[in-house]
């Protein structure tokens, strides 16, 4: 039951863009938590719908800017955030009554943890996709070590072996502090997505992480949604991974040793989504690349196909990707 007049010292941000069919729910849920958070706000990004109009008519403060894409978005967020912690909600999710109320005990009894996120929920049109986060990714969550408290766990340093940590660190589940954000000079805006991982793990370099072992939010997945750009996204995630491994000093060592990981797989997968566009020279480069670090079935298929026509070139890539299904190699 909702505690009156009971505030945390949190900042509610919503960075919103065309976000009309699911902006009420999201504002909705922000409005339902247990622990409201002393301040909520949507930055609108140039959005050409109704989604500000619908914002403000429930009685939300809305700043308004030219279009400067979600982490130009985000970082408006955080330069106009009042409050020591920043909790982000993304226009098309929601969250569960008590997040705000969890994740505020958490670092309530932990002060050395700069970033908590939690469980989550993800659906769709059709119902849901994941009915946990930590049951799906439960075998390398277990591996990391961590220290349990009151609702969930503190980890104080990120371990290479919890290789599914950056599901965790998307910016719906996320409430951080803001002085840690501008500290590591908040979200890249060269970036255009993948910008998430990028920063966040920038701040778990320098302070301990927790977890609220309790679904805490319901994340959408839709046609429009920004994971569902393929091909761009690709492309950020290799330019991400390529920072990484460049400035290892600004990164958790574990992360640097899970991006020189997964390399291979990025250039593979980047090319495989040029393939999927025709754009058959930039996928052999990207595939050339791959197979200089690491010779695999998939990676000389997806060569094969980007220099044969097009007719067999469909097939071999059908292989490939009945090859990694079937046998995982």
């Amino acid at each position: 039951m909702k505690t009156q007049n009971q505030t945390a010292p949190v900042s509610a941000v919503m960075p919103a863009y065309n976000a009309a069919p699911f902006i009420r729910e999201a504002i909705e849920s922000v409005f339902a938590q247990t622990v409201a958070p002393a301040e909520f706000f949507v930055v609108d990004d140039g959005s050409t719908d109704d989604s500000a109009r619908i914002a403000e008519s429930m009685g939300v403060r809305v700043i308004s800017q030219a279009n400067a894409g979600l982490p130009g978005a985000r970082n408006r967020c955080v330069r106009e955030a009042l409050q020591p912690w920043v909790a982000f909600i993304d226009d098309d999710d929601a969250w569960m009554p008590e997040k705000i109320e969890r994740q505020m005990e958490i670092v309530s009894q932990n002060p050395e943890v700069g970033l908590v996120s939690c469980d989550f929920t993800i659906f769709d049109e059709q119902g849901t996709i994941v009915r946990s986060g930590l049951e799906k990714y439960r075998k390398d969550y277990d591996l990391q070590p961590k220290r349990r408290c009151r609702g969930g766990v503190v980890i104080d340093q990120l371990d290479e072996r919890f290789e599914s940590a950056h599901y965790f660190l998307l910016p719906t589940y996320v409430m951080i502090r803001r002085d840690l954000l501008r500290a590591v000079g908040m979200f890249d805006e060269t970036i255009e997505s993948a910008e998430d991982f990028d920063c966040f793990m920038r701040v778990i370099a320098g302070t301990p992480f927790a977890i609220a072992e309790k679904n805490l939010v319901r994340r959408r997945e839709h046609a429009n949604n920004a994971s569902s750009r393929l091909v761009n996204n690709s492309l950020q995630c290799l330019a991400v991974t390529y920072k990484v491994i460049e400035h290892p000093e600004l990164y958790p060592p574990a992360t640097v040793a899970l991006c020189k990981r997964w390399l291979p797989s990025n250039l593979r997968h980047a090319a495989a989504r040029q393939l999927s566009i025709g754009n058959r020279g930039e996928a052999r480069k990207l595939l050339r690349e791959s197979v200089k670090l690491e010779l695999s079935t998939r990676t000389l298929l997806a060569l094969s196909a980007s220099i044969t026509p097009a007719v067999i070139g469909k097939n071999l890539m059908s292989a490939r990707y009945f090859v990694s299904k079937r046998f995982g190699i």
